[in-house]
């Protein structure tokens, strides 16, 4: 799955989606990904918070880490329920 640039919900509201990530803090990475509606009136937000030590542990323990991208599609995934389901659907 790839987190498009824009998403259209079923009742044809238009959103514009925003990613960002950050270091909030010397061990924690933060992914945000808004979906702005195109006239700005609207937004809605999510956010994951990674600990680098999980990261650490895992790539010590030769076990799969998650990508940014992959963050970003968990994101995504949660974020276009949460937009169906304000429209009833």
């Amino acid at each position: 799955m790839v987190v498009p640039a824009y998403c259209r919900t079923a009742s044809g509201r238009v959103f514009r989606l925003l990613r960002s990530s950050e270091l909030i803090a010397p061990d924690r990475i933060r992914f945000v990904l808004r979906a702005q509606s195109i006239d700005a009136t609207e937004s809605h937000e999510l956010a994951c918070e990674l600990d680098t030590e999980f990261i650490r542990d895992k790539i010590a323990n030769r076990q799969a880490i998650p990508t940014p991208e992959t963050t970003f599609e968990d994101l995504w995934s949660k974020l276009k329920s949460e937009l169906g389901a304000q429209d009833g659907g």
